[in-house]
């Protein structure tokens, strides 16, 4: 079981000092440069370390957990532990970058102990860029690591841990100097927008602050964060307008008001605009105040029914799919990493979003039931051996919306018996064969949500059966290369022991020489939709599947 961890140091004193940096201990785990055309694009995964990104050629996003931020050359961008990266290139040539993991530690009253992310942000800010100079200083770093780290020869190592050091010291030497650049002016404006949207404010204001013509600082803002200035500010006051839609009962000419529009019906047009429905629709639709307590897939449950939540976990990685389409639309975010770390803070922001009612899953422990029932009543979702369906039902009649259920369950079965006639005329059903990568480790893998949509759905035919729809045993790959499969279904876990130990697989000549490389059965399966069990996740299944088996959707 885990538990929240409240990072007060040993025998709960408070972080009271800044970060000694002459106290430090820093252990490289690994390093390594990802470059290429396949590397355009890096999915996010869980950071178990302090990561360090260090962008060496291309262009391209950056995100860290839910920021995105453009990637620049002589800037290192530090992810602490248990946090989310990922990048995408913007096309314009191939984006590589290097990635460092460390384990930092510090000597505090004679105990050694690692560093939290609260006291390295003293001396390294995290989550940001840091502009490091003279150019090309951190490049050198990086492929003199690259050279050294994986030597034999005990000195290189140790040269490559130094110059790792070397690379830390530039960065927190760069954070005291507090450098700035075109890239922190436009950041100055945009903090001026965030504190002062509701005043009228004008490019030729927003120039001043960057210090740049308003021409250069335009085009720079729309180059930098890939839309223009006053749409950027257009979005801070609507979703202003949101937040207060849903946390007041405030009129809708004082809502305006209160967002920069002294004309609400101007606003009410723009609102419309930007979100495809009107203020009173909004307000409408977002009467009632619904939380979501624990896992993100109850979402999937509440959006089948076209009910947006108050409060849901929502995460970049781990809830994709609602977090960017649903995301500006749920006030508050409770953390989504790793469900059952973040306990106490989420059960905090519950209560602040005052919610009438609480939707949760079953397997709650007693205190975290107590806690839930003294903010509001909690309603907990069916177990998923009962099926989604039933789920849905119970679920829709006690939020009077079993007509948008039934309305959806048909819309789902149609949907269904469709796929599944489209696959009857090919021929034989295909069979395939589900699997997971975890560190160094395969497993043969089956959840109830594969089963409903595969197997009892599209009617495919199991490679492997098992009684029990979950199910996750270890499988060698001599194991696998015996199983007789059509398709391979491969999921990867997300998590930096977990890809590093996949990349450097899938050079080997054992991985190479498996039927169903060479044969091109293998396909790689996102965490969301295939992992979590809900209406709207087997729905994506449905058309991820279709895209696999025939490259079409339905």
């Amino acid at each position: 079981m885990k538990i929240d961890r409240i990072d007060q140091g040993r025998n709960g004193r408070r972080l009271e000092k800044l970060l000694d940096p002459g106290s430090c201990f820093v252990r490289l785990r690994d390093a390594g440069i990802s470059e290429g055309a396949s590397r355009l694009k890096l999915e996010q995964q869980l950071s178990l370390s302090y990561t360090v990104i260090v962008p060496l050629g291309g262009s391209g996003t950056l995100e860290l957990g839910d920021q995105c931020m453009v990637m620049k050359k002589d800037h290192p961008y530090f992810c602490p532990p248990e946090c989310t990266f990922g990048w995408s290139g913007d096309g314009s040539g191939e984006l590589s970058a290097m990635i460092l993991r460390l384990d930092i530690y510090e000597e505090r009253d004679g105990l050694v102990e690692a560093i939290s992310p609260e006291r390295m942000s003293s001396a390294i800010p995290m989550g940001k860029g840091i502009p490091v100079t003279p150019a090309g200083r951190l490049e050198k770093l990086c492929r003199a690591i690259q050279a050294n780290v994986n030597s034999r020869d005990r000195l290189k190592g140790w040269r490559a841990h130094l110059d790792c050091c070397e690379l830390l010291f530039a960065a927190a030497a760069a954070t005291s100097e507090r450098t700035t650049d075109t890239r922190e002016a436009l950041e100055r404006s945009k903090a001026y927008m965030e504190e002062r949207f509701v005043e009228e404010i004008t490019i030729n204001q927003l120039a001043a602050i960057a210090e740049l013509s308003p021409k250069y600082y335009v085009d720079l803002f729309k180059k930098t964060y890939g839309v223009s200035a006053l749409d950027h500010l257009t979005k801070l006051r609507m979703d202003k307008a949101k937040l207060l839609m849903t946390h007041s009962d405030r009129l809708l000419k004082d809502i305006a008001c209160e967002v920069g529009y002294t004309d609400p019906f101007y606003f009410s047009r723009k609102f419309k605009q930007t979100f495809g429905l009107s203020p009173s629709q909004y307000m409408k639709q977002r009467s009632r105040r619904l939380a979501v307590y624990g896992r993100s897939a109850i979402v999937g449950y509440l959006l089948a029914m076209k009910v947006i939540p108050h409060a849901a976990p929502l995460h970049p990685m781990w809830s994709k799919l609602y977090y960017m389409q649903y995301g500006s639309d749920i006030p508050f975010h409770l953390n989504a990493v790793r469900q059952n770390y973040h306990r106490s803070q989420n059960l905090e922001l519950i209560a602040q979003s005052k919610p009438e009612l609480i939707i949760t899953h079953q397997d709650l422990e007693q205190w975290e039931r107590e806690r839930l029932t003294a903010i509001a009543p909690i309603v907990e979702l069916q177990d998923e051996e009962r099926g989604w369906k039933e789920g849905l039902l119970a679920l829709a009649e006690v939020l009077g919306e079993r007509s948008e259920a039934h309305r959806w369950i048909e819309g789902f079965e149609s949907k269904l018996e469709h796929s599944r006639q489209k696959l009857s005329h090919v021929g034989d059903r295909p069979r395939v064969l589900t699997l997971k990568r975890l560190r160094n480790q395969f497993f043969l893998f089956g959840n109830r949500g594969m089963h409903d949509v595969l197997y009892d759905g599209l009617g495919v035919r199991a490679a492997y059966e098992h009684p029990d729809p979950n199910y996750s045993i270890p499988i060698s790959l001599e194991e696998i290369d015996h199983i007789e499969a059509d398709t391979v279904l491969l999921l990867i876990c997300r998590d930096s022991e977990t890809l590093e130990e996949w990349k450097a697989l899938q050079q080997s000549t054992a991985w190479l020489t498996m039927r169903m490389v060479r044969d091109n059965k293998l396909h790689q399966i996102p965490s969301q939709p295939w992992r979590e069990y809900s209406p709207l996740a087997l729905e994506q299944m449905i058309d991820e599947a279709m895209q696999i088996f025939y490259g079409n959707c339905p």
